[in-house]
């Protein structure tokens, strides 16, 4: 399985998605989650925190996975956006150990709205093939396809 780094945002994606799934017939399927991950790396006086204490500055990671419904095209998008908490709870006060599955309206308020998240976005694909594929869908996502054809019905 080849990884290929892609140089686009996720705000776009999203938008895309969005678009996408309000087709007949979407030719992907997503799903979502956020996780809240101990940063071990920080700086702990600089987020505030003596080096006594226990608590740790913590980093909300959204996760969007994009995959073709057809299973034959072998590939998937994956958007990771990190953002740094802080030595804070999120608002409700607790974390799960486990990711939390959300859905893209979750997904986009969170993490593609927020200007000062990290955003990594990578493909892997299994064959050059699926590489292939993936690469004709992207110039829809990167040319904004679903609007150009909504303006042409205008």
């Amino acid at each position: 399985m080849e990884e290929y780094e892609l140089d686009t945002f996720s705000d776009q994606i999203v938008h895309w998605l969005r678009d996408e799934l309000a087709t007949e017939q979407p030719r992907v399927s997503y799903s979502a989650s956020r996780d809240f991950v101990s940063d071990e790396g920080a700086d702990t006086q600089a987020a505030g925190l003596s080096e006594e204490t226990d608590a740790r500055p913590l980093v909300t990671v959204g996760i969007l996975e994009i995959r073709p419904v057809d299973a034959d095209d072998n590939w998937r998008l994956t958007v990771r956006v990190e953002d740094n908490v802080g030595v804070h709870l999120p608002e409700d006060g607790s974390v799960s150990d486990d990711p939390e599955e959300i859905d893209l309206n979750d997904f986009q308020i969170q993490f593609t709205a927020n200007d000062n998240c990290t955003e990594f976005v990578n493909l892997r694909a299994e064959t050059t093939a699926a590489k292939k594929k993936f690469d004709e869908l992207f110039v829809d996502i990167v040319s904004d396809r679903h609007r150009g054809q909504a303006a042409d019905k205008s």
